[in-house]
């Protein structure tokens, strides 16, 4: 079947999205990346790390981003290896108990219709 809208595409001429994380603390060219990965058990480095996360101005969407990718070493968003690691099985438990709820609520809709 064809389409009664020709194909478009956009002009080249048009500007293109910044990627969020240009405008990130980590980015910046004085910054070496591998602070971002230290040592699990060295608190001090990690504490170095969060530290600028803490001024970043894209923290939030870094954290989310990382939790939605599955990153399990590093600080992303201020966040360490083990807090990603709560906030996945947060996040996991969340849905499925509102997988619970949507099943129970589909289960009542069944028998209503079965009694009515």
């Amino acid at each position: 079947m064809t389409s009664i809208f020709p194909a478009r595409k956009a002009p080249d001429n048009l500007p293109r999205p910044v990627h969020w994380a240009s405008a990130a603390v980590c980015k910046q060219r004085d910054v070496d990346p591998e602070i971002f990965f230290p040592v699990p058990t060295d608190p001090l480095a990690v504490e170095h790390a969060k530290s600028f996360c803490r001024r970043c101005p894209v923290q939030m969407r870094c954290r989310t981003d990382a939790l939605n990718r599955g990153e399990e070493h590093g600080v992303w968003g201020g966040l360490d290896e083990d807090e990603l690691r709560a906030v996945r099985k947060l996040r996991r438990a969340a849905a499925a108990k509102q997988a619970a709820q949507e099943k129970q609520a589909a289960d009542d809709l069944d028998a209503l219709a079965k009694a009515g």
